[in-house]
């Protein structure tokens, strides 16, 4: 992650937990990866683009209060306006937990996924993604006080770290340390904020989440501070976030990779999350 993600984050973040997929809001998509090419067709006819998120990934995704009301915000949601645009419907944003996302979506709940994601082995199963829009270098968030004892993955072995459920970061340890023929243990959480509470109070160790993530936490919360992991190659996704599609939707898939590559040429991107920066300050 460049040097100018963490200029932007100062005060405690108050990130509030999302509500499930399972009520019921909203119209069914209908857009399970075992149909061939419905899907562009199905969001023109109705006019409107379903994005499903996890909102509390900042500088990504966030909750600021605006108008008395909940807003969700953040770098990957300004993709989201951009590619709602590109296909020349409005966008609805659905803030659900980050592992249900995926069932969500196959469910027919959300039309794609914006959420920091990157494409695995097991992902690309069940799922398309996008060209990358951004690539982040991961973090381990640590308390402060124990800077010289975790400075990289290599430090986590026979310690508790705390990862996201069904996010990649536990993957990612437990490769990089089989490497070394040593392990971790983990504790796993729906919720980053819940993660950050887990490492204030001596639950875990350390908290491993991605670049970005983990320098706005660090930045945001007293005693806390961020290395980057340095996972080594062979283990670690270099190919970054990515949109997540259902399968089969190809001409959906081409039309977003357009808009996609289009940001990519102009850094888009990270002009964004200079934006989500002082949407943050301003939420403070």
């Amino acid at each position: 992650m460049k040097k100018l993600v963490s200029k932007f984050f100062s005060g405690l973040i108050s990130l509030i937990a999302v509500t499930g997929f399972f009520a019921a809001s909203g119209p069914v998509v209908h857009a399970a990866g075992n149909k061939q090419d419905v899907l562009y067709s199905k969001i023109k006819a109705r006019g409107k683009l379903i994005v499903g998120t996890s909102a509390d990934f900042p500088p990504y995704e966030f909750l600021i209060s605006k108008s008395g009301k909940q807003t969700t915000v953040g770098a990957d949601m300004s993709l989201a306006k951009k590619i709602a645009k590109g296909l020349g419907v409005k966008l609805e944003i659905k803030n659900l937990s980050f592992d249900s996302l995926l069932v969500a979506q196959k469910a027919g709940k959300v039309d794609i996924l914006i959420a920091g994601m990157g494409s695995t082995p097991e992902r690309a199963k069940s799922v398309d993604f996008s060209v990358p829009y951004f690539t982040a270098k991961e973090t381990l968030v640590i308390r402060a006080n124990e800077a010289k004892k975790i400075k990289s993955y290599k430090d986590l072995a026979g310690l508790t770290v705390g990862v996201q459920t069904a996010a990649r970061q536990k993957y990612l340890i437990k490769k990089s340390l089989a490497k070394l023929g040593k392990k971790a243990s983990y504790v796993q959480m729906q919720s980053n904020s819940d993660l950050v509470l887990a490492l204030k109070t001596g639950k875990v160790n350390a908290m491993a989440v991605s670049g970005g993530v983990g320098q706005a936490y660090a930045k945001s919360t007293s005693g806390l501070k961020f290395v980057f992991a340095k996972y080594p190659k062979g283990v670690q996704n270099e190919e970054g976030m990515s949109v997540v599609i259902p399968k089969n939707q190809k001409t959906l898939k081409t039309k977003i990779n357009k808009i996609v590559k289009k940001l990519n040429k102009t850094n888009t991107f990270e002009k964004w999350i200079e934006k989500a920066g002082t949407q943050l300050s301003k939420a403070e």
